[in-house]
């Protein structure tokens, strides 16, 4: 008994070191574990939150996961069941992991495309008197201390970076709508000012709050100091009754085997679209072949007809 446990052991490790996804989640496990081999049912709550945030989860959804979440503490182990239960689908599950790991692991508050305007492209529109917008498109990423532009016509590389440094005395304030685009201006400690826009307002207000954030955690250090510090004030609803939490976990897993229904009947109502479809064309070549069998049958009636009329007219001739 003990070797099969020492053997499933050895197995479950193999395919942790060998799967990337495992990897990932380990080590934004570890981000919250301080060097330890738990966390506190808050964190998991925490962590599988933002999971549920960025799969815009359902309210549910939510309470499944207090459920789920009822010992303390939760191991590593303890994180990959209750992801299993809550986010079955690999490849819904995988991208969601993918974005936390960049914000906790790698720090990178935000990414993403905006639109910038350097006082050089406003000036050069002035003197040249054009009617071309002098915003252009930028892929950016805000990481504490600093926000990175690449523009769009150059690789992401660190020679095609500029960097602007977020200080103390910075400051990001909400701009006007400018050509249809909603402002805002990042003002530094070196009194410069830079020009940004979207043109959604709710990506504006993202963006605030990410630069807002590199100016307030200036190092990674204080940003994961900030987040282990949200990670254990996050609000855990702890279920003492058990009947309670066993029917919202399973009112959770029958929603998905509702779902996983819903879609086996689509695609057999599809399948039965397509039999149909094949069926119908096998009886329009049928129709098909058998015109043109009648066809074929006729033409030869017609040769052997017009063969007997030229050897009676031939045989009269000789006869005559």
């Amino acid at each position: 008994m003990a070797q099969e446990s020492s053997a499933s052991a050895t197995k479950n490790l193999v395919v942790f070191t060998e799967d990337p996804l495992l990897q990932r989640l380990h080590r934004m496990f570890s981000v919250f574990s301080d060097n330890q081999h738990y966390i506190s049912s808050h964190q998991a709550h925490f962590i599988i939150g933002q999971l549920f945030r960025l799969n815009h989860g359902t309210q549910q959804a939510q309470n499944g996961l207090s459920a789920l979440v009822q010992s303390d503490p939760v191991t590593f182990h303890d994180l990959l069941r209750m992801c299993d239960l809550l986010f079955p689908d690999r490849k819904q599950f995988e991208p969601l992991v993918d974005r936390i790991f960049e914000r906790y692991v790698q720090h990178i508050i935000c990414k993403g495309f905006l639109l910038h305007c350097s006082k050089s492209d406003e000036k050069k529109r002035c003197l040249i008197r054009n009617n071309n917008s002098k915003w252009r498109a930028y892929w950016c990423t805000v990481t504490p201390g600093a926000i990175h532009l690449w523009p769009l016509h150059k690789s992401t590389t660190v020679r095609n970076r500029r960097t602007i440094v977020t200080g103390q005395t910075s400051s990001v304030q909400v701009g006007t709508f400018d050509e249809e685009r909603f402002t805002w201006l990042l003002a530094t400690e070196s009194k410069q000012k830079y020009r940004f826009g979207h043109f959604d307002e709710l990506r504006r207000k993202h963006w605030i709050f990410a630069m807002n954030m590199a100016i307030e955690r200036r190092s990674v250090e204080d940003l994961r100091k900030y987040d282990r510090e949200c990670s254990y004030s996050t609000e855990c609803r702890v279920l003492r009754d058990k009947n309670l939490s066993w029917r919202l976990a399973l009112e959770s897993e029958n929603e998905r085997l509702m779902q996983l229904l819903d879609n086996q009947r689509r695609a057999l109502r599809d399948e039965e679209i397509v039999r149909t479809i094949a069926a119908r064309m096998l009886d329009e070549e049928r129709e098909r072949r058998e015109k043109l069998e009648e066809k074929l049958q006729e033409l030869v009636r017609n040769v052997d007809e017009n063969c007997n009329s030229d050897s009676r007219t031939t045989k009269s001739l000789l006869e005559g």
